[in-house]
């Protein structure tokens, strides 16, 4: 997917990473309409999960969604950010 940003110029994105609760998901629970939109987004990325899974819903609410799902262990911040940096910027 490129997209092109005034004054920066075109920027082509493979991937996306996202927290789960918060952004996609208000406790626990995947906000409605969102699944056919990462569904969706997955057509063009490859789309990254990551959270903590504070409420255990994740893996069953994202199950059909197009996406890879990383749930942290307690505490798991900095693993999250070494994953995140650990990716391959253009392959995912």
């Amino acid at each position: 997917m490129e997209i092109d940003i005034p004054g920066f110029g075109a920027l082509r994105v493979a991937q996306v990473v996202l927290d789960y609760n918060g952004t996609l998901a208000v406790d626990g629970r995947l906000i409605p309409g969102v699944k056919p939109r990462l569904n969706r987004l997955a057509a063009s990325l490859t789309v990254h999960v990551i959270t903590a899974d504070t409420f255990g819903k994740a893996r069953g609410s994202l199950r059909g969604v197009d996406c890879s799902l990383e749930i942290l262990k307690h505490g798991g911040a900095v693993q999250g950010a070494s994953r995140v940096l650990a990716m391959d910027a253009t392959t995912g």
